[in-house]
């Protein structure tokens, strides 16, 4: 009985959740592309060992529907072996507006690609910057879009990244479908959770701030010795500060397509390295992410317990079916705002997998180790 009241307590804590990320995708509102004012704009890129996309990308945000003399595009070169730096000084010789730089070694107060970063940011010459990473594709509308939402005084915006399958198999195509579902459920997340100015997570495939931002906060500083986090603890720092306004970009020119070419290991991996930022999280997304654990293991247990008679099958079912629900209103909602409709199809698959995967990976993630390339 004390069981079934807890499991009543955390389905009704989820359902309440999910309904304020679900009202907060309401309060975003859509840009129109066409701005009378035209920003200048750096967009930043760090790059290590991109010989395969590096030019795909440059041509990408070379074809932009922007002005060229109103952006400079700042590529910071972290330490490649292949041919990356050759490929990028041939662009820059070519390109007045593509500008070049490299760091040497290792710095212990900035790991993973935040000193890179950090050095494009401090050599960027406009205020308004946007990142993106070397195996994207940003849309052609992509920097006119995103300057039309700052000018709406708007310090920071967070954009969607839909990933492109890029191999063949049907059991590759089942997995990327499901984690491209995964992943729209994250963006709905973080475009719900900023609908109520509270960034709890973003991508460096798609986000862009202010420099004034970065510069008053420090930068990386507070978190400069953890291997990533240039986007989402960042985005949290920016929330906790309550200074600046942010915003979802809902427009489909927003969109910034990411190549999906990982293996096996290098995804698990991955998938460890996102879970562990969980110990560096503020309080309370610790708190409500916490709850959810303790709710998908409550409603495992729960489920293996009924097996057994000890309690009834109809009770967890009952819980399914509702956490069913809103987990499908939420997936629906994600499916309409970034036009992505056709992966509903993939939906009571995820559903199946996604309460051990959310457990594993988030044991893993606090308590084992990961490899960053």
């Amino acid at each position: 009985m004390i069981f079934s009241t807890i499991l009543i307590i955390f389905l009704i804590f989820y359902a309440l959740f999910f309904l304020f990320i679900f009202c907060g995708t309401f309060r975003l509102f859509r840009i129109k592309k066409d701005a009378k004012i035209i920003n200048k704009i750096s967009v930043i890129i760090a790059a290590r060992n991109e010989e395969k996309n590096i030019k795909s990308l440059l041509n990408s945000l070379l074809d932009q529907n922007y002005p060229t003399e109103k952006y400079e595009i700042i590529l910071v070169d972290d330490r490649s072996e292949d041919k990356t730096n050759q490929i990028l000084k041939k662009y820059s010789q070519k390109y007045e507006n593509i500008r070049i730089f490299e760091i040497g070694a290792l710095q212990k107060n900035l790991i993973g690609k935040k000193a890179a970063l950090t050095k494009g940011i401090e050599n960027a010459k406009n205020e308004i910057l946007l990142f993106t990473d070397a195996d994207c594709l940003p849309e052609k509308n992509w920097l006119k879009s995103m300057n039309a939402h700052f000018n709406h005084n708007v310090d920071v915006v967070v954009g969607y990244s839909p990933l492109k399958l890029n191999s063949n198999g049907i059991f590759r195509k089942i997995i990327f479908y499901l984690k491209k579902l995964e992943r729209l459920s994250i963006f709905t997340i973080s475009a719900g959770t900023i609908g109520w100015n509270w960034g709890i997570t973003a991508t460096g495939r798609n986000f862009a701030y202010r420099k004034k931002v970065f510069l008053e906060l420090n930068g990386f500083s507070k978190f400069g010795d953890i291997p990533s986090g240039d986007d989402d603890l960042f985005l949290q720092r920016i929330s906790k500060s309550k200074k600046y306004k942010m915003t979802f970009a809902l427009n489909s020119e927003n969109f910034v397509i990411s190549n999906e070419r990982k293996n096996a290991n290098a995804q698990i991996n991955q998938e460890k390295r996102r879970a562990s930022k969980w110990r560096f999280y503020p309080a309370e997304i610790k708190f409500f992410s916490g709850i959810i654990f303790l709710f998908y293991f409550s409603l495992i247990l729960y489920f293996i317990l009924s097996l057994f008679s000890i309690f009834p099958i109809q009770n967890f079912l009952f819980f399914l079916i509702i956490k069913v629900a809103i987990d499908f209103l939420i997936i629906l909602r994600g499916t309409v705002i970034f036009k992505e409709k056709k992966l509903l199809f993939a939906f009571p698959f995820a559903e199946i997998f996604y309460i051990p995967y959310f457990l594993i990976f988030g044991i893993l993630g606090t308590f084992s180790k990961y490899k960053w390339r």
